[in-house]
């Protein structure tokens, strides 16, 4: 068996040779130091590598090429991809499967399902990729090369078992956990420069918050968007409240269309492919913009607060509002699958048909059920719903966010998804983690930076541009006196005319907004919806 490995066109991908092994290693990891982690896989046995990958604290990849045996390796969150293919008894392996798929000999057989859950989701189910032969690891997954044969083994899984106790111990324990984690996360930064993208959120407001807690000083702050978004003037003045240097970054139709249509954002799709999430755009110019006015260190390292919402709880609301305890275990099973539809399924309404939902029904309890054991007690549902998005969408698209950062070469931390996060929120219970009661309960209790309760709202919103809010209004009122049914049908009349104007984030810009209008039978969801669509047109031509 051979391993071929190619890490080009990643700078955060380092290669170390130690006796008679060569290890890939990119991103970091707490519990050890390069040379230790390097020299500690130069010994490891191939029954202890999934032991020693589950104890490893941190975010990284790993290729290790040795005698006997070798192996890939993803962290928990599959902060970083790796992708493999096969031909002729011959492994390919690379961080960028573009590497692989232009390859001569690559069959470029595609998957029509996964065509179809892109379409519906913004990307596809477990470790699939488009491509038949274009394999991939989901997160918490090593698979090792040995005997001319690969084998997959999930070492780590977020999924873990109810723990029951006193609500306020709950709370101590998560500030304990919060805290733990950034004491570690700044002893491993020391004095680098730190960017935190400041929303009006609680996920941001937190990150810069216990920053300032904990006496980190060389920090600077950056929100972005329409001139006058809520975003900006509540971040805005959490920072000064934390005494943080801030800056805002106005984003224009225009200058976000100019950044669409550059060679740069073109170089980025090649850069953040995956060939099974549509690429994360989110901030991308903004990270540009910081770059090119030097407002941020060449060693900068930025720090954002994804996903706390998710993380904390916030997803489960509508799973456990239609959650009944006297409900059928094939009840409860369709409450957790109508959900996952309902939540991140419906990018387009018109693609929502008997056979599609059907399909994908059955896609993802296959996914869930081979990992998630036990399913029927009354007080896990949640934790089963969590998985799969965890799974899917949080790794597949949340997380590679982080590379619109790496593109402009700065490294990144993501506390809230750190291991210790991990453990912790999987097993608490339900009640607790319904609109995020406990997370926003110790985040008031604790009021790092002194900026919860002090008159500063979180995620009060407001619309922008003024002049949009009358129009929006006297398109809105005929729609009212319909209920239930009006407001579906203003949403989709809202998302259609209106989002392109509303969307203070300015991802929307790529698209043509007549092309949006003309899509207002189809039930479009959000920006999303035609970006997928664009990815796959484009990926089909090439």
């Amino acid at each position: 068996m051979k391993i071929n490995v190619d890490t080009k066109g990643d700078v955060f991908w380092k290669k170390y040779v130690q006796k008679n092994t060569v290890v890939y290693l990119k991103g970091y990891v707490y519990s050890h130091t390069t040379d230790q982690l390097i020299e500690i896989l130069s010994y490891l046995d191939e029954k202890n590598v999934a032991k020693f990958i589950n104890s490893l604290d941190g975010n990284f990849a790993l290729i290790f090429r040795g005698v006997d045996f070798s192996f890939i390796a993803v962290d928990k969150i599959r902060s970083s991809s790796i992708f493999f293919t096969e031909k002729n008894n011959q492994y390919y392996i690379s961080c960028n499967p573009i590497n692989i798929v232009d390859f001569n000999k690559f069959n470029k057989s595609i998957i029509s399902s996964s065509i179809l859950e892109i379409s519906m989701s913004g990307y596809t189910i477990g470790r699939k990729t488009i491509y038949k032969d274009l394999h991939s690891l989901n997160p918490g997954e090593l698979v090792v090369f040995s005997n001319d044969k690969c084998k997959y083994t999930q070492y780590y899984k977020y999924f873990g078992e109810v723990e029951y106790k006193n609500y306020g111990d709950y709370i101590k324990e998560l500030s304990e956990v919060t805290l733990n984690i950034f004491r570690k996360m700044l002893n491993d930064i020391g004095d680098r420069q730190i960017i935190v993208p400041l929303s009006a959120g609680n996920d941001s407001r937190l990150v810069a918050s216990i920053l300032k807690h904990l006496g980190a000083k060389n920090v600077k702050c950056y929100s972005y968007g329409t001139a006058g978004n809520f975003e900006a003037s509540i971040a805005k003045a959490v920072a000064k409240k934390l005494g943080y240097e801030w800056i805002f970054i106005p984003l224009t139709h225009k200058s976000e269309k100019k950044y669409y249509n550059s060679d740069e954002y073109k170089e980025y799709l090649i850069f953040a492919e995956t060939y099974c999430s549509v690429p994360y755009i989110q901030s991308l110019s903004t990270i540009k913009y910081l770059k090119d006015i030097n407002f941020i260190d060449k060693n900068a390292i930025f720090i954002n607060g994804s996903t706390g919402d998710f993380i904390s709880g916030g997803h489960i609301s509508t799973l456990m509002k239609n959650s009944s305890q006297n409900a059928t275990k094939d009840k409860r099973k369709e409450n957790i699958l109508d959900s996952l539809i309902e939540k991140h399924f419906s990018l387009w309404g018109h693609l929502k048909t008997n056979e599609n939902i059907k399909y994908i029904k059955k896609t993802l309890w296959d996914e869930i059920s081979r990992a998630c054991k036990d399913f029927g007690k009354k007080d896990n549902e949640h934790l089963f719903y969590e998985y799969s998005e965890f799974i899917d969408r949080q790794s597949s698209y949340v997380i590679t966010g982080q590379r619109v950062y790496e593109f402009y070469n700065y490294e990144w931390r993501l506390p809230l998804w750190d291991e210790e996060y991990l453990y912790f929120w999987q097993k608490v219970p339900a009640e607790f983690k319904v609109n995020q009661r406990l997370y926003i309960d110790m985040l008031k209790n604790e009021n790092f930076g002194y900026v919860w309760g002090s008159g500063i709202p979180v995620n009060k919103k407001t619309i922008v541009p003024i002049w949009l809010i009358p129009i929006r209004f006297i398109f809105k009122l005929p729609f009212s006196i319909f209920g239930t049914k009006g407001k579906k049908a203003w949403r989709q009349l809202e998302v259609s005319l209106f989002y392109y104007w509303m969307d203070v984030s300015h991802m929307v810009d790529e698209i043509n907004y007549f092309l949006m209008i003309k899509s207002i039978f189809k039930k479009p969801r959000n920006h999303v919806s035609w970006k997928a669509i664009d990815y796959l047109e484009a990926l089909i031509k090439r």
